[in-house]
């Protein structure tokens, strides 16, 4: 009776066990035809990437009564536009700052804009971040402006 038990348990333990060992783990549901990651590279979209709302801020530091504080402080948006079209449009509270409009076009590593006032290069740091030269957006004082993706 005990032999019969241990044969039947065995018997479902084969029968269940058997369709699981054709799949060794792997998730039957994956896409297998992706691509290498350098072959993806060729098929970069800047639109899809980048278009968008970025906002540009500057790091600031100073002295309070209680030690050095750091920061930063938003100055302009730049839109990138589904259609290559742009604008950079400084916050109210830095209506002095560059108003342009123009185009852009992105690789991988920049984002280029095109503007009337000349090109602006921004150097892509980040998945969601990138950086340029403040002074090309009529900022003084700063090396270095910092944006970040807004949506």
């Amino acid at each position: 009776m005990l032999k019969n038990k241990i044969a039947v348990a065995v018997a479902l333990t084969l029968s269940v066990g058997l369709p699981l060992a054709g799949c060794s783990g792997n998730d039957t549901t994956s896409d297998d035809t992706s691509t290498p990651q350098s072959e993806e590279s060729s098929d970069f979209d800047a639109v899809e990437a980048y278009w968008g709302q970025w906002r540009g801020s500057v790091e600031t530091t100073g002295e309070s009564v209680y030690g050095n504080t750091s920061g930063s402080e938003p100055m302009l948006d730049i839109n990138l536009e589904k259609d290559g079209s742009c604008t950079v449009e400084p916050l109210a509270s830095h209506a002095d700052l560059l108003t342009d409009e123009g185009t852009w076009e992105g690789t991988e590593d920049t984002i280029t804009l095109h503007l009337s006032s000349g090109d602006i290069v921004l150097t892509v740091t980040g998945s969601a971040t990138c950086e340029g030269d403040a002074s090309l957006f009529d900022i003084a004082d700063f090396d270095t402006i910092n944006f970040d993706f807004y949506g």
